[in-house]
């Protein structure tokens, strides 16, 4: 599986226009290999960022080929951002959500955390593990958590995307008052060379799932 992940800067005036065009990407949704995206503004920066994900590099190849620019097009959004970044991302593991909410995912998600980590060659077996027996388990715990994926940036394979997915911003407010405090204490100090964070309102009419 492969993630676009797309961000972009957004002037507050023009957020309804960009929104407006977001919603038109539903257009997507037939076409071949795609599964789903999820996208909102980020909490802090204001930028808007949206996760799709795809079944393989060929499908998204295809889709770039022969159906983007049309819709892209129709959607009007060119003069909505000031700035685009675009990188893609092979996942490595996917996280169950917790057992009350196992079928739910993306579809359901109000939420989004990101955690952007550089992870030294060396380490990124230690890094995938820690993930695996100490981060999943913690956030299973919570009813709100509906799941996530851990990525790695393809053309920067010393980078990796945590996505976690929440029923809201106050389930995922509650992971890390309650819980985040406990695991941090657990977990190896120097595994991840640097770490980064996003937190996600997802907007409804951004969602796209089959």
């Amino acid at each position: 599986m492969i993630a676009k992940y797309i961000r972009c800067d957004v002037t507050s005036q023009m957020r309804p226009e960009f929104s407006k065009g977001q919603g038109l990407w539903q257009e997507t949704a037939p076409c071949d290999g795609f599964i789903s995206q999820l996208g909102g503004w980020e909490r802090t920066t204001g930028k808007a960022i949206i996760l799709a994900l795809w079944r393989d590099m060929n499908s998204i190849q295809a889709f770039m080929t022969l159906e983007h620019d049309v819709i892209a097009e129709n959607t009007n959004q060119a003069g909505t951002y000031s700035a685009i970044s675009v990188s893609y991302l092979q996942a490595v593991m996917t996280i169950p959500g917790s057992i009350e909410r196992s079928e739910d995912r993306q579809a359901d998600c109000g939420f989004m955390r990101i955690a952007d980590c550089q992870v030294s060659p060396t380490k990124a077996d230690l890094f995938i593990q820690e993930q695996q027996d100490l981060w999943n388990p913690g956030m299973q715990k919570l009813e709100g958590f509906l799941g996530g994926h851990l990525w790695q940036f393809i053309h920067e394979p010393q980078r990796y995307l945590v996505t976690s997915y929440w029923l809201s911003e106050e389930d995922h407010d509650d992971y890390v008052r309650d819980h985040f405090p406990l695991l941090k204490q657990q977990a190896a100090s120097k595994i991840i060379a640097t770490i980064s964070g996003h937190q996600v309102q997802t907007e409804k009419s951004w969602k796209i799932t089959l």
